[in-house]
């Protein structure tokens, strides 16, 4: 008896998982030009009506990518929540373990195809917040309110956590994919010790 209209196979959540897997891979390596969901599908070699099965439509197949991406970030952003001895340890150890992965091209591009995407579509843009951006802010607020001499209000740390986390972002941007290491090259390592440590002197109480 064929099954009704509608209706899961019995391992739908391993296959839409390891179908996420592809798509993911596929959004942050392809070119950043928002692809149909044709596109997605080539991608990982299935068909239109699969990805719909699985995913409903494109915004569907994108808002898993966005989830599959944040899930990746979960133990790093972990380990940079613990605590400093004080600001200036908290933003050197944060630019520590945050920076190197920033300069990757993978890091990079995982922003740039959740801000693309976000921008074009509200329900998109919530994902990115909820799944990717809004995460890496709090850890920087969470590593912050745990750390002798650091803002106590809310405010100031949140002020904090943007001014910490955009250089990385812009930078790898700037770099990469806006061809700037031809254009406008950039002492990345050096921008951001200087960076650590303008921060973690202003953002003292």
């Amino acid at each position: 008896m064929p099954r009704p209209a509608g209706a899961r196979n019995h391992d739908f959540e391993e296959k839409r998982s390891a179908l996420v897997d592809g798509l993911t891979r596929f959004a942050v390596t392809a070119e950043l030009r928002r692809p149909s969901l044709r596109q997605f599908a080539i991608a990982v070699e299935a068909s239109e009506p699969t990805l719909r099965h699985y995913f409903q439509d494109r915004r569907g197949v994108v808002l898993a990518i966005l989830e599959r991406m944040g899930k990746f970030g979960q133990a790093v952003r972990k380990d940079l929540a613990s605590p400093s001895e004080n600001v200036a340890g908290a933003v050197k150890s944060y630019y520590k373990v945050a920076a190197p992965g920033a300069q990757f091209d993978l890091y990079t591009r995982a922003h740039a195809f959740g801000l693309i995407e976000g921008i074009a579509d509200e329900a998109t843009g919530k994902a990115y917040l909820k799944y990717m951006l809004e995460p890496a802010l709090t850890v920087i607020t969470d590593k912050l309110a745990s750390t002798p001499d650091a803002p106590v209000s809310a405010l100031k740390q949140r002020a904090a956590a943007f001014a910490v986390l955009s250089p990385l972002i812009l930078i790898g941007i700037h770099q990469m994919l806006l061809g700037g290491a031809e254009e406008a090259p950039l002492d990345s390592r050096s921008t951001i010790d200087l960076l650590q440590t303008w921060l973690g002197e202003a953002i003292s109480e």
